[in-house]
């Protein structure tokens, strides 16, 4: 800000918005402003400034935003994934979201005979028809679990069935509890603990933490793929 005319290009301008509008310190004010209240509803800012757009376009102007459009950016893409997160036993899962038909209500599991075993558990009954009812913690080696509630607590998520359709196949399972869909970045898949071993190190891809407790992301080509073997 400074008291002395201001030129651009052929027009000289005069910034009295500097020495007696607003913007100044002067003892004096702008007579103007007790109607305008501000120097932008004043007329002559308004004049200035459409005389600044109407100037020419300086030569090196349209090189200089040609060269900021023609550069080249580097757009990174982030992997957004859904996972279905549940409990079996006393220990928290996730499957790609994908593969979830539907979550219904814990049924009557009706054994095989001959055929039941601790993985294949029988054949349950979803919406009139017969599925095939296998045991998560069955392959996974987690013994069964009883969740302790507070008093205070208010809801307990009941068992529940999933049903999941994995390459063509439908195969549903009984869960202890369902936490619902969780969506993340690839970047937020840790690697596994040293301290798991076993038939969950196997089938298990890596670990997500999800409202502050681990969740073991199932590999559902290998967790699958045993299931349909032991079928």
């Amino acid at each position: 800000m400074t008291d002395e005319k201001k030129t651009a290009g052929q027009v000289a301008i005069d910034d009295c918005w500097n020495r007696i509008g607003v913007w100044s310190e002067a003892a004096e004010p702008c007579p103007e402003l007790e109607s305008v209240d501000h120097c932008r509803n004043c007329p002559v800012y308004a004049s200035v400034g459409r005389h600044l757009l109407d100037q020419p376009v300086p030569e090196d102007y349209g090189k200089e935003w040609t060269s900021v459009f023609a550069r080249t950016t580097t757009v990174t893409k982030e992997n957004i994934q859904s996972a279905f997160v549940f409990r079996t036993g006393g220990e928290w899962f996730a499957l790609p979201a994908k593969l979830i038909q539907e979550v219904v209500d814990m049924g009557v599991i009706h054994s095989l005979p001959h055929r039941s075993t601790t993985i294949l558990r029988g054949v349950v009954n979803v919406r009139g028809k017969l599925e095939l009812c296998f045991s998560i913690g069955g392959i996974l080696g987690i013994s069964r679990f009883e969740k302790t509630v507070d008093e205070d607590e208010k809801y307990i998520s009941p068992e529940r069935l999933l049903v999941v359709e994995w390459e063509g196949e439908r195969l549903v399972f009984p869960v202890s509890e369902v936490y619902g869909t969780f969506r993340f970045a690839e970047g937020m898949l840790q690697q596994l603990p040293v301290t798991v071993s076993g038939s969950k190190a196997a089938f298990t891809k890596g670990v997500l933490s999800v409202e502050g407790f681990d969740v073991g992301f199932l590999d559902d080509h290998i967790l699958f793929g045993a299931l349909m073997r032991d079928m």
